[in-house]
């Protein structure tokens, strides 16, 4: 089952969290301190958890709620986390063979969990469709005497009813009989159509491994203990990770004791070579290490006074550069995080889709080092095992994937933490590592490249790129890979921009027809400050002479998404006459904010469409600004 999304209820310092989204691939929390990222994800890992953690009570209920609900009921009845999943192919399938075809009417469910520990399930089924299946199953003579039965219940009261008589007007017994066989091989002799699919399901519920602080690879480690130690989660001991490493190096305990010296140090050359490859794909920061493993042997004084000879596998790194190595123990904290977590990790490979929840992860990486990680969560994890993460680091947000984060804030009592996916307009402590993050992305282009593309704000940045991104899907021109889109924080700061970024890199700038400031921006094209083909306006892309961005929509194409951001059923037929779409909803509608709008799209575009005409449109701007790049 794929999470599509979850709601937190009553837990902690959250009352109720809003449903929150989830992608495919990596879904990231931002917020404050104490803001209730790490509860959201503890309640999420508690509905189905790795290891046997469970709810308790007493020390979750939000404190200032206890002792009035306490009086209304059972606090254990409550439920603190509800997921909503989606059936992958085999899951829909293996609900088919069994209860035959339109059984389940959506391939979507939801679970809830109480504080007790009971799941409660929502599922769309018919039982009719269950019951006339089944008819289709039984023997004809059965099937002819029951077939008036719309629910199994009436269906299993009317074969207990059946027997033969000598005018064989009635079933024989050897058909009533193959009847209720084929009910018991289906296991709905004693459990109702709801019960025998949620017992198909449950076994698929998706497991949840929850990540705050990971044991770190010693790196010296008793190769005996590793034998008799018992076998746990991933990364839930340094043993663990340890067994977790060799696994990840496709070797076994028997081939590092090998008492043959030509095999063992062939298969510990093995395993040194696998390792750095696989460690130094991700960890950018120095790449001149080499892994060096080794077994060592030391005397041991047992407990009862004998002695005896004991083997210990050593991991150290060695400095190419110069020659020098030391053990693993003795790297920075950073390295001993990330190649710990690359080992823990390693099993996920073989796992069943897990949900992968990270709290925090990254803290001890430099900036660019998290970046590396991001890149292992995107490349190594995320496809296999969906990852929730939350973070404070402006380095672990994804400038690109703005769809991806969620914004938790807790105002306190009596509302509690939410989430929200609105991440243009909530608070700006919250939005911080967001800013950041989009800030250091123009940094880098500042140092960087030299293709840099002055657009208005953020909503500008979100269509760009989304559509670009559409058109490229259908074909059609898609922005250069090589632009980095600069949002100016306003029409009255482009030309301030510009000025600043202008003498020193190519500077291309997309602007509204009849945006402000703009004569500023043309007199630096008089100084030779802008190249006059570098200023570009929306309306050289449609058929108006004057146009927002917003205009490249068709007007239709634009109310559905106005529509579905306002919860409006507005028509193109309701609005004034005019040339911008933007103006003419604020003439029938009153000012609003265009940045909710970009929101919806940033949100809901895997699943929306869009005209030729919106597209082409788009192409065509894209087409023109790409044309302005090295002129």
């Amino acid at each position: 089952m794929r999470l599509k999304s979850f709601r937190v209820k009553k837990f902690r310092n959250v009352v109720d969290s809003g449903e929150i989204a989830v992608e495919d691939q990596a879904t990231c929390l931002v917020g404050k301190n104490e803001a209730g990222k790490s509860a959201l994800l503890e309640a999420l890992y508690l509905f189905n958890p790795a290891y046997e953690d469970t709810f308790n009570v007493d020390e979750q209920y939000p404190r200032w709620l206890a002792v009035e609900d306490r009086r209304e009921g059972e606090l254990n009845d409550a439920s603190p986390i509800a997921v909503t999943l989606e059936l992958e192919d085999h899951e829909w399938s293996e609900a088919i063979e069994t209860l035959g075809t339109d059984v389940l009417g959506s391939r979507k469910l939801s679970v809830s969990k109480r504080y007790g520990g009971e799941l409660s399930w929502t599922l769309e089924f018919s039982e009719g469709h269950a019951v006339k299946n089944l008819l289709a199953e039984f023997p004809a003579s059965v099937a002819t005497a029951v077939k008036d039965q719309d629910t199994l219940d009436s269906l299993k009261e009317a074969l207990e009813s059946l027997t033969s008589d000598e005018n064989d007007t009635e079933p024989s017994d050897e058909d009533v009989a193959a009847a209720n066989t084929i009910l018991e091989n289906l296991k709905l002799h004693n459990a109702g159509v709801r019960e025998r699919l949620i017992g198909i399901l449950k076994p698929h519920l998706p497991k949840f491994f929850r990540f705050t602080e990971y044991s770190t690879l010693p790196g010296r480690i008793d190769l005996s203990k590793l034998v008799s130690g018992r076998e746990e989660g991933p990364g839930r001991n340094d043993l663990q990770t340890a067994r977790a490493l060799l696994e990840l190096a496709g070797t076994q305990l028997d081939q590092l004791k090998n008492d043959d010296y030509e095999l063992r140090r062939g298969e510990l050359e093995a395993i040194q070579i696998d390792l750095t490859n696989q460690v130094f794909e991700y960890w950018k920061q120095n790449t001149e290490l080499k892994v060096v493993i080794d077994i060592d042997k030391e005397t041991v004084r047992e407990p009862n006074g004998q002695t005896a000879v004991a083997r210990f596998l050593d991991i150290r790194l060695e400095d190419k550069r110069t020659g020098y190595s030391n053990n693993f123990s003795q790297r920075s904290s950073g390295f001993q995080w990330f190649f710990s977590f690359l080992a823990a990790f390693s099993q996920f490979d073989c796992q069943d889709a897990p949900v992968v929840l990270l709290d925090e992860p990254a803290l001890t990486l430099h900036g660019r080092a998290q970046a590396d990680f991001l890149r292992f969560i995107n490349e190594r994890l995320a496809p296999v095992s969906p990852v929730l993460y939350t973070t404070h680091s402006p380095f672990m947000v994804e400038a690109g994937h703005l769809e991806r984060v969620r914004i938790v804030e807790d105002p306190g009592p009596p509302d509690g933490a939410t989430a929200t996916e609105e991440v243009l307009a909530t608070d700006p402590d919250s939005l911080f590592p967001l800013q950041a993050a989009l800030g250091y992305d123009i940094a880098q282009s500042l140092f960087v490249g030299p293709n840099n593309l002055v657009v208005e704000g953020t909503s500008d940045f979100i269509y760009l790129t989304i559509m670009s991104q559409l058109c490229a899907a259908s074909d059609r021109t898609q922005l250069d890979d090589c632009w980095r889109i600069l949002p100016a924080g306003g029409a009255g700061n482009i030309a301030t921009f510009v000025s600043l970024v202008g003498p020193h890199l190519d500077v291309t700038v997309l602007a509204d027809s009849d945006t402000k400031g703009m004569q500023k921006v043309k007199g630096m094209i008089n100084q030779n400050l802008l190249k006059d083909r570098r200023l570009i306006y929306v309306s050289e892309a449609t058929t108006s002479q004057i146009a927002d961005i917003e205009d490249l929509y068709t007007e239709g194409d634009y109310l559905k998404l106005f529509n579905q951001t306002f919860d409006t059923s507005l028509k193109v037929k309701d609005l004034p006459r005019g040339d911008r779409i933007v103006k003419r909803l604020e003439q029938q509608q009153g000012k609003y904010i265009h940045g909710k709008v970009a929101e919806t799209l940033l949100r809901s575009h895997p699943d929306m469409s869009f005209t030729d005409t919106t597209l082409d449109r788009f192409a065509t701007l894209n087409d023109k600004l790409n044309s302005t790049m090295g002129t």
